[in-house]
């Protein structure tokens, strides 16, 4: 195709966005929109170059993939090699067929051949996804998020194309939820690209709405009724870890923002870091690090802090649910993973210190002038987020170009080894089948000169097996 799928989707996101008609000249000013990312960023001429390796098209795509099913069902393994080839080739099945490359992918996760993930086969498989005519990065974010069941680690770079494609469509749910799977992987810092679409998702994500919507619906409780006892050797203590165990958006929201706030590069605005700290403790129900954030501030010579920030943190902290501490543990043999994160909420003496302390520190900030009223969190993390990104994505370039070089390089020298493996056990099967035919015609050809010992032989084996057997010549 001379026009890649992408330079037709931005020619189809083109806007007027100013229309100025001068009376005289009747001259037009306009600017178009643009997605985060540039152009160049997607590789796109490198990205076809590799396509082109003769070792990616040499299979009927349709064919290879149900062999691979095929040999999933009886042997339980199938080579990592054989799964490359496979999803580089998945722009050329049907939109149908998504779910039967889901179930392909689970299967494979299941293998001893998919330790370590192959950042190529992710790449491979973020990039079909998002070229397909379905919602592909939807799929993709389901994938991320079940990472035990798919085994989708991409690098930096491969995400970095679906985070820009989930925020240039609006769909910040979707662009946070890769946030949070970098976040779990303690990953936000080592790309400066990726930190910053991650920032941009985050806080879109953080003022699309109501923090409370993103909450976990309340277990259902159980009515009073008649328990059954049983006997096991052990009681599972459940553990929570507040990392990985983590089900509640608003605690990887607010960890994501926490987490943000500490990245040294890119660095941002002051504002923006106060902002990200305070705000993700405060959902995070981290209250006391959010009231450390505003002591800082209070202690600083200069420092500031936005009010949309302290009003959020404020609603965190009025929101949160407090228990008492007077209640009873929930017995160990009945205890769920629920009744430990329960335990993690302030006690109501506990809320109440906190809303103290959160009332001083703000009488202080008041009093210094140190709330920014005019500070608006969306617009300056935009700003911030596109005048960073040019500085960081010539790097990026160079080095994918690089690996789609590597990624080459290391499946010709895989195949080769498949191959002479292949013919290695070939030529074994054969050594084995013509020794075989020899010890038949070595037996046929002394068969005379031994016959008598074959007798005696024969007659043992007859005698093992009944003793009363007699033997008549």
């Amino acid at each position: 195709m001379a026009t890649s799928l992408r330079q037709i989707a931005l020619l189809g996101r083109q806007t007027w966005r100013q229309l100025k008609v001068i009376s005289l000249g009747r001259k037009f000013s306009t600017t178009s929109k643009r997605m985060l990312l540039s152009e160049t960023y997607y590789c796109n001429d490198a990205w076809r170059k590799h396509l082109q390796d003769p070792n990616l098209n040499q299979v009927n795509v349709a064919e290879f993939g149900y062999q691979i099913r095929d040999q999933l069902e009886m042997s339980g393994t199938v080579s990592a090699i054989d799964m490359n080839v496979l999803v580089h080739q998945l722009r050329n099945m049907d939109d149908d067929e998504a779910d039967f490359i889901e179930d392909l992918l689970a299967r494979f996760n299941m293998c001893q051949s998919s330790i370590p993930p192959s950042d190529s086969t992710a790449h491979a498989i973020i990039r079909s996804f998002l070229t397909k005519s379905y919602d592909g990065s939807a799929r993709l974010v389901r994938l991320l998020s079940q990472p035990l069941q798919y085994g989708l680690f991409p690098d930096h770079y491969s995400l970095n194309l679906l985070l820009d494609k989930l925020i240039d469509s609006g769909d910040p749910a979707g662009a946070s939820r890769v946030a949070y799977h970098t976040m779990l992987q303690e990953d936000l810092s080592s790309n400066p690209v990726h930190t910053l679409l991650c920032l941009q998702a985050a806080v879109a994500r953080v003022l699309q709405g109501p923090i409370s919507d993103l909450a976990l619906p309340e277990p259902e409780k159980v009515e009073d009724e008649e328990e059954d006892w049983i006997k096991v050797k052990y009681i599972k203590f459940p553990v929570y870890d507040d990392h990985f165990d983590i089900k509640d958006e608003r605690f990887l929201l607010g960890k994501t923002l926490h987490m943000l706030a500490q990245v040294q590069t890119p660095k941002c605005p002051e504002l923006i870091v106060t902002s990200l700290g305070l705000i993700g403790s405060g959902i995070h129900h981290k209250f006391s690090q959010g009231l450390a954030v505003l002591e800082k501030v209070v202690d600083s010579s200069s420092g500031s802090v936005p009010l949309q920030a302290l009003e959020l943190f404020s609603e965190s902290l009025e929101s949160v649910q407090a228990r008492d501490p007077e209640e009873p543990e929930v017995e160990i043999a009945l205890r769920t993973v629920d009744d430990v994160i329960h335990r993690l909420l302030p006690t109501t003496e506990e809320k109440d210190e906190f809303q103290r302390r959160f009332g001083q520190l703000k009488e202080k900030l008041v009093s210094q002038e140190k709330i920014q009223e005019d500070f608006d969190l969306g617009p300056a993390v935009k700003d911030f987020v596109r005048s960073e990104l040019p500085n960081y994505e010539k790097s990026d370039i160079e080095e994918q170009i690089n690996k789609f070089s590597q990624w080459q390089r290391e499946r010709e020298s895989e195949l080769t080894h498949q191959v002479e493996e292949l013919m290695k056990n070939q030529r074994m099967e054969e050594i084995k089948k013509q020794v075989k035919e020899l010890q038949e015609q070595e037996e046929l050809l002394s068969y005379f000169d031994f016959e008598e010992k074959i007798r005696l032989t024969m007659m043992d084996e007859d005698l093992a097996k009944d003793e009363n057997l007699t033997i008549a010549k």
